[in-house]
């Protein structure tokens, strides 16, 4: 497929681009929501959207860095050239590149690309999913007993009141850690991880990571179970415990 192609490509140049920044002194500054960015990410992402418009001029584009005309195309680029701009900043190598093609509302393309621990992911709509070149696939864990449970940012559950669902899910689940975003898609669409449940993310935080997890066999919707990456959340796991887990999550509302 010459999308997923040119999308692989522009993620290894932005993740050249990156890796280049990833030892210098880089100036960190704030945008208009308080969070970092650097010229690492806006180069990154210049470099995604010039290699990606020169294969499909007409098609829309949805950055996390700058904004852009939108034409009557029905295809959507989706990117977050550096997610994890914390870390980067703190030289922590977990952050990644995300790149996912949307049409008509469905994603069909994505890439996730983690440049300096040389892990590329992708999947194309009824292809599968493969890390570095090898198919993935999620776990076969069927009960929340035995399953390994990752999570985003710990005050996002205190912030929205699911702090007692949150402790539910600690007390029940086998295991339990805080990896980021960018490791939960990777070791949940290998089957390294069973639950991955983020509740404060944006559309380029989700799009890639959704059909990568779900051509592994896995599930990717939001908190309360809608197929949309538009919420502001997340639940992704292997499908087998998908259901069991929001219903702990709709107790709140019960």
């Amino acid at each position: 497929m010459k999308e997923l192609k040119v999308a692989i490509q522009a993620a290894k140049e932005a993740g050249n681009i990156i890796n280049r920044y990833f030892d210098s002194n880089l100036k960190v500054e704030k945008k208009a929501d308080n969070s970092p960015v650097t010229i690492a990410d806006k180069e990154a992402e210049k470099k995604i959207v010039s290699i990606i418009k020169k294969q499909f001029p007409d098609h829309n584009f949805l950055g996390e860095e700058f904004p852009y005309q939108q034409t009557d195309s029905e295809y959507k680029w989706i990117i977050d050239p550096i997610d994890g701009t914390k870390n980067f900043i703190r030289k922590v190598p977990f952050f990644a590149t995300f790149i996912a093609l949307e049409k008509d509302g469905k994603i069909i393309t994505g890439v996730v690309h983690l440049p300096k621990m040389n892990i590329l992911a992708y999947a194309t709509k009824g292809k599968g999913c493969f890390i570095n070149g090898k198919k993935a696939r999620v776990s076969r864990i069927s009960k929340l007993e035995d399953a390994f449970f990752v999570y985003g940012d710990i005050d996002e559950y205190y912030s929205k009141n699911y702090d007692k669902e949150l402790m539910k899910m600690v007390a029940t689940c086998a295991r339990h850690r805080g990896f980021g975003q960018q490791w939960g898609c990777i070791f949940l669409a290998q089957g390294s991880v069973d639950i991955d449940l983020n509740l404060k993310a944006k559309p380029w935080d989700i799009a890639a990571q959704k059909i990568i997890i779900e051509e592994a066999g896995g599930k990717l919707t939001d908190i309360e179970g809608k197929d949309t990456i538009y919420s502001g959340d997340y639940l992704a796991t292997n499908k087998k415990l998908h259901e069991e887990v929001i219903s702990i999550f709709r107790e709140r509302k019960s």
